[in-house]
C-alpha cells in the first residue's frame, strides 16, 4: 500500500504549475481539468498552493511568484521562500513543471530586470525548475496579446533567453492562451507524451472532451 502524503492523499506523480503572478496558472488548470480552481482578481492573490489530486497523477498549483498585490516585500520573499522549500521537498515526486510565462510581457520584463544587473525572476525559476524536475514544459500564455507579425520574434528570444540560461537542454515551449482556450490541446500532448516516456499513466483531461 502507498504512504499517505503530509495532506493525506496517496503519493503520486507530480506535475507542478509555477509562474508569475497573473500569468493564467489557475485559468490554465482549470481548463484542463475542469476542476474548479480559484481565480485571483489581483496579482498574487494565491499565497497558498493549491493541490488536486486528478487520478493517477497529483496537480500543484503553486504561489506566483514577484509582485503580490498588497503584500509587503517580506511577504513576498518568505511566500518565494516557502514555495521553493517546498518544491525541493517534492522534487523526487515530481514527474514534470510546467512554468507559464506571459509570452506579451516577457521580453520588457527581461530586460528591466537585466538593465538592475538582476536575473529576470522567469529565467531564474526555469533554471531552478531544470535541476528539481526531471522535465520543464514552458507554456507561453497570452498570445492573443501579441500581434501575429510580432510572435515568432518573442517566441525566438524566448526561447533564446532559455537557452543561455539553461544550456545543456533544449527548452519545450508551447504557445497558448488560456483565456481563449487556444493550444491547451498541444500543452496536454507535451505532458501526456512526458509522462507516458516514464511509465506513468496519464490522466483523462477535461480539455480533450472540448476540442
Amino acid at each position: 500500500m502507498k504512504e499517505p502524503d503530509h495532506i493525506g492523499r496517496m503519493k503520486k506523480p507530480m506535475i507542478v504549475f509555477a509562474g508569475r503572478s497573473n500569468v493564467g496558472k489557475s485559468s490554465a488548470i482549470r481548463t484542463l481539468t475542469g476542476k474548479k480552481v480559484r481565480v485571483g482578481k489581483q496579482p498574487g492573490s494565491t499565497r497558498w498552493e493549491v493541490i488536486i489530486d486528478y487520478g493517477p497523477i497529483t496537480l500543484v498549483d503553486i504561489p506566483g511568484f514577484g509582485y503580490m498585490a498588497g503584500q509587503s516585500k517580506k511577504t513576498i520573499e518568505e511566500t518565494k521562500a516557502n514555495v521553493v522549500q517546498k518544491l525541493e521537498t517534492w522534487s523526487g515526486q515530481l514527474a514534470l513543471s510546467v512554468l507559464i510565462i506571459d509570452i506579451s510581457l516577457f521580453r520588457e520584463l527581461y530586460e528591466r530586470w537585466s538593465s538592475r544587473g538582476e536575473i529576470p525572476i522567469d529565467v531564474e525559476f526555469y533554471s531552478f525548475l531544470s535541476e528539481i524536475s526531471p522535465k520543464v514544459v514552458v507554456a507561453a500564455n497570452k498570445i492573443d496579446k501579441v500581434k501575429n507579425r510580432e510572435l515568432q520574434g518573442e517566441i525566438d528570444y524566448l526561447q533564446t533567453k532559455l537557452y543561455d540560461m539553461v544550456p545543456d537542454k533544449a527548452p519545450t515551449i508551447i504557445l497558448m492562451s488560456a483565456r481563449k482556450k487556444e493550444g491547451l490541446i498541444h500543452l496536454v500532448n507535451a505532458i501526456d507524451t512526458i509522462l507516458m516516456e516514464q511509465g506513468l499513466k496519464t490522466p483523462r483531461w477535461a480539455v480533450t472532451e472540448s476540442f
